[in-house]
């Protein structure tokens, strides 16, 4: 059943207002705007653009944010994005967006996370240091913080440091900024924000990639903000640039390693056949036994016999009415399953060595109908236990 949507679907938020301020889109706006405007700096010389920082910020941990500790491990991303790269355009894009990660120790998670960034070297620090870190980022410019979700990150900035988040200009959620763009009335995970917006990621939930995907989702959150059809003064050619220009930088090309797509199957390592429990080898033992001794048992053909295989052949299919080849391939499936059953194997399980007591079996089961031996294919057999 189609879900109906709600009375807050793409409810406009102060997050919305605050972003056409930063960018300097859809000002208009503004005016009547429920919202007390955010103070956001200086515009650039000549543009609408807010002189700011734009910092895409993440931190992950495996304990609380309420309090933090050293012995804790925490992986903390940091991405800028500077409104300044779009008066004068970067040759490349992908240097648009700036990313760095820390990490506080050699823990198990903080390696992980070292190891899945994807923007660098990972930089191992105190905590008590971030602060400075953060600080020298930022170089005395106006900054505004972005996150997914960004509650639980200022939980940990007000507790490492409350002047980081409180110097901040503005805090924006990208959680919140989304609802009106896409007219959504659920809160879209950073997945399914960046699936929508056809931005490629990959190993997210290390907080340097997290930080840095954020922020690309932010740019686009602003363009389909700005192409929306309610914004017809968005269709200016220096708006229409500003969409482009932001467009190509979410979607600047990352060097994703193959692995974090379709991980690779080790070449060096052989692969391991399952093993038979001892119970199941040797109940097939002793089968194999009572049929090598049913064998001696059985009347066996006669090689010297002047009936030929073509004689054989034809009085085999004139009794059963299908062709030995068939009858001998389907009665191998068939016994090589009941087999697989009888003695809880897994099928993929039966090695050659298996295979060849089967045929042994089913050469008795020929020998006991009259038939030579010789009329099973040597093929059928391995047919039948690849049908498995």
């Amino acid at each position: 059943m189609a879900s109906v949507p709600r009375q807050h679907t793409g409810i406009l938020r102060e997050e919305n207002i605050a972003l056409r301020q930063i960018l300097g889109y859809r000002l208009g706006t503004l005016t009547s705007s429920p919202y007390r405007l955010p103070s956001i700096g200086q515009c650039l010389p000549g543009t609408c653009i807010k002189d700011v920082l734009l910092l895409g910020v993440d931190v992950d941990t495996g304990g609380g944010y309420e309090a933090i500790s050293e012995e804790q491990s925490f992986h903390i991303g940091i991405s800028i994005f500077d409104t300044r790269s779009l008066t004068k355009q970067p040759q490349d894009l992908g240097d648009a967006v700036k990313s760095y990660q820390f990490i506080n120790n050699n823990s198990k998670p903080c390696r992980w996370a070292a190891k899945s960034f994807l923007f660098g070297e990972s930089k191992l620090i105190e905590l008590a240091d971030l602060a400075a870190s953060f600080l020298l980022l930022t170089q005395g410019r106006d900054y505004v913080l972005v996150a997914h979700g960004i509650d639980a990150d200022i939980k940990f900035f007000n507790n490492l440091n409350p002047e980081i988040a409180n110097g901040a200009c503005y805090i924006l959620d990208t959680v919140k900024a989304a609802q009106y763009p896409l007219q959504l009335y659920y809160r879209y995970s950073l997945e399914s924000l960046l699936g929508e917006f056809n931005i490629r990621y990959a190993k997210l939930h290390a907080a340097g990639n997290d930080a840095h995907f954020a922020l690309k989702a932010l740019l686009m959150i602003a363009v389909r903000d700005g192409q929306m059809a309610s914004a017809p003064e968005t269709t200016t050619p220096i708006h229409q640039d500003l969409f482009r220009i932001l467009d190509a930088i979410a979607h600047a090309p990352v060097a994703i390693p193959i692995w974090t797509e379709i991980p690779p199957t080790a070449s060096h390592t052989p692969q391991t056949k399952p093993k038979l429990g001892i119970y199941a080898k040797r109940r097939l033992r002793a089968a194999v036994k009572a049929a090598r001794r049913a064998s001696q048992e059985l009347p066996c053909t006669d090689e010297s016999s002047e009936q030929g295989d073509h004689d054989d052949r034809d009085r085999y299919e004139a009794i059963t009415g299908m062709p030995a080849y068939l009858a001998t391939k389907g009665a191998t499936v068939a016994f090589t399953r009941s087999v697989a059953t009888d003695f809880a194997l897994p099928r993929h399980s039966l090695t050659t060595q298996i295979s060849q007591d089967i045929g042994i079996i089913m050469s008795l089961k020929m020998q006991s109908s009259h038939i030579q031996p010789g009329l099973i294919p040597s093929h059928s057999l391995h047919d039948a236990v690849a049908v498995l």
